[in-house]
């Protein structure tokens, strides 16, 4: 059966695309009416066939085709699967009831070609996003640069950083090494030799900042620091020979509790070892 339409891809207006089946050849909507009356063999056509024309139409339109034209293809695509499918359930056992079957399903299709015809006209008359609105906070791409990358020559920028010494290479002195100042600062081991000579001299328990120096700016160096540097020197220092001296067992650090005061006092084996 070969029936003319007016446009070979989509037909006329409500008829829906034009098929090319083996056995027919026409819009859709005339397939659905002969399959209806019962004019034509739905088992000499492929379904397969049917679909897969209406699936590649349906991509080819696009955004052209209106929506509920879109939506009218589907409902008459699924009355055409289910009267193919009908030929797969068996016979009923009685007239009146296939004629009610029938009836009930035409009216459950019916009422979603119209609830899909409706949805589709209220989304077609809604605001498109990016169309008629659009989202806040987004810029204008139009005279608007992203992501600016600034690009560095990095030999072309050592050249330019030794010109700017050329008018004064005579003022710079390249023959003396340099030699950075040496700090007077308190080391650990004259902290170890002062724990000692104190110990020496008495073997009660003392706090650790007994043992700290008397913080002579000129001593052991050429350079006076600042005096919060000289005691945060001294006082690392004498803690490291401390620990040192703990470690070997002359004398025993004690902290009763965190951030507490550390005392300092000789070991039980090195007052027996005087004692003796």
């Amino acid at each position: 059966m070969d029936v003319s339409a007016t446009d070979p891809v989509t037909g006329g207006a409500g008829e829906g695309p034009h098929l090319e089946l083996d056995g027919f050849s026409g819009p859709l909507a005339l397939l659905l009416s002969l399959a209806r009356a019962h004019a034509i063999d739905l088992a000499r056509l492929s379904l397969a066939d049917c679909i897969r024309q209406l699936t590649a139409m349906l991509e080819r339109t696009g955004p052209v085709l209106p929506l509920a034209e879109r939506a009218d293809w589907l409902v008459m695509a699924t009355w055409l699967v289910l009267l193919w499918s009908r030929r797969l359930l068996p016979v009923a056992s009685g007239e009146q009831e296939a004629r009610e079957t029938g009836a009930d399903q035409r009216c459950d299709l019916e009422r979603a070609m119209l609830a899909a015809r409706t949805l589709a006209t209220w989304l077609e008359r809604r605001p498109q996003l990016g169309i008629d609105v659009f989202a806040r906070g987004q810029p204008e791409v139009v005279g608007t640069e992203f992501g600016l990358h600034h690009e560095v020559d990095v030999i072309e920028f050592l050249w330019a950083c030794a010109a700017q010494f050329e008018d004064d290479a005579d003022l710079i002195d390249t023959g003396t090494p340099y030699h950075p100042a040496r700090l007077a600062l308190w080391t650990a081991l004259d902290a170890r030799q002062r724990i000692l000579q104190l110990l020496a001299e008495t073997s009660a328990d003392a706090p650790l900042e007994r043992f700290l120096p008397a913080l002579d700016p000129e001593a052991g160096g050429t350079t006076p620091p600042s005096p919060s540097l000289r005691r945060r020197s001294a006082v690392a220092s004498t803690l490291i020979a401390g620990l040192e001296l703990a470690r070997e067992g002359v004398v025993t650090l004690h902290q009763p509790a965190p951030f507490a005061t550390i005392t300092l006092c000789t070991s039980t084996d090195q007052r027996r070892e005087a004692a003796a």
